[in-house]
């Protein structure tokens, strides 16, 4: 009894080390690529990646259970595996996983009844699984349900010869299945708490680089992700346009109409600018006050300065519900490329800015190109 315990300790210290590995990595994936879990492809890449990741553990405990004197321990945690990631991944990993870890059941020993007996018992795990997707419940009632559908699978398990070593009987079933049960609770919790401090995690670092008036992200947000933008851009020598918008008179707004009619105006302004057709992977920040950035990716000057006007235009038909004294809400817009092979972020960005000086120098309403590189 204490050589099984320690069996399952070891093999549940890795299964944590499994999980904890896929949450971390999950986590940097959605700091560093927010969009490919709004993405419809890049989330079922991930879906599909998620499910090879655990069916390459499955595959793992499948050679681990050929060589262990305890095979059942590795078998239970295969059947968890499927369990773990039909719960918390979805249709779409558990299928992934099941049809991995088939291909390595497969290839460990193609000829063996052993084998045939196996894809029976997984499969049968894995219909269970499948089924269990489609019930809209709590994850914990789920998972409880799937430890009740799966016992006559396990029953089939521990009554059948799989090993080529003894059948299993009466208080050794009870001995393997409880602790089968309490395994299954401490992966259970193991997930959830997982999963939910990534969440945690994500609606703190949302909260941290996303402005609270326009739900647009801040200047820290835009300072990150442009430096990687901008590093991508360079080198693959691709196109980078750069907008900052500023709403004309938006002092006398507030002066004259008070400081939530400034607000209402700026959450117009920003509700415009997202709902907008930009060019794919284009980006939007507000990085202060009334002023506003749009990266565009793969964009060029001479593209990007049709995009500004057309987007100023868009404002000076638009109606808000609050003007400035000098007449109807406008932007002006400074815009600059990384086509003109600026050096960094910083010197694309004064570009931006000394067109947008420019602009309103100019009589505002209207954009100005920054002509010219600077270094």
């Amino acid at each position: 009894m204490f050589e099984l315990i320690n069996s399952y300790i070891d093999s549940l210290a890795l299964f944590l080390a499994i999980l904890f590995i896929q949450g971390m990595s999950f986590r940097k994936i959605r700091q560093y690529r927010p969009n490919w879990f709004q993405n419809g492809n890049r989330r079922l890449f991930l879906s599909i990646l998620l499910g090879v990741y655990y069916g390459l553990a499955g595959i793992y405990f499948i050679y681990e259970g050929a060589y262990e004197n305890n095979p059942v321990i590795y078998t239970n945690m295969r059947i968890l595996i499927l369990m773990v990631t039909s719960v918390f991944g979805g249709r779409v990993p558990l299928i992934f996983a099941y049809l991995v870890m088939l291909f390595g059941r497969i290839s460990f020993d193609i000829t063996s009844p052993i084998t045939s007996r196996y894809i029976i018992l997984m499969t049968l795990i894995f219909a269970a699984c499948l089924l269990i997707t489609f019930w809209k419940k709590q994850r914990f009632s789920r998972f409880v349900a799937l430890i009740i559908l799966n016992f006559p699978a396990l029953l089939y398990y521990f009554v059948n010869n799989f090993d080529q070593g003894r059948i299993l009987r009466g208080f050794e079933i009870l001995e393997y299945f409880l602790l089968f049960f309490v395994t299954a609770l401490l992966v259970f919790y193991a997930c959830n708490y997982i999963d939910k401090s990534n969440l945690v995690i994500q609606n703190l670092t949302e909260t941290a680089m996303t402005d609270s008036l326009t739900n647009l992200p801040n200047m820290r947000f835009f300072t990150q992700q442009f430096a990687w933008i901008f590093a991508k851009a360079q080198k693959r020598k691709k196109a980078l346009s750069l907008f900052i918008i500023d709403i004309d008179h938006f002092k006398e707004i507030n002066d004259f109409h008070g400081h939530q009619a400034g607000n209402t105006v700026l959450a117009q302004f920003s509700s415009i600018l997202k709902n907008r057709t930009f060019p794919p992977r284009t980006m939007f920040a507000r990085i202060g006050g009334e002023e506003f950035a749009v990266l565009l990716q793969n964009v060029d000057t001479a593209q990007a300065a049709l995009i500004a006007d057309f987007f100023r235009e868009e404002i000076e038909r638009a109606k808000f519900p609050y003007n400035p004294v000098s007449g109807k809400v406008t932007v002006s817009i400074g815009v600059a490329s990384a086509s003109s092979n600026f050096a960094t972020t910083e010197s694309l960005f004064e570009a931006a800015d000394q067109a947008l000086y420019q602009a309103k120098q100019n009589g505002r309403n209207q954009i100005a190109v920054h002509q010219g590189e600077l270094e």
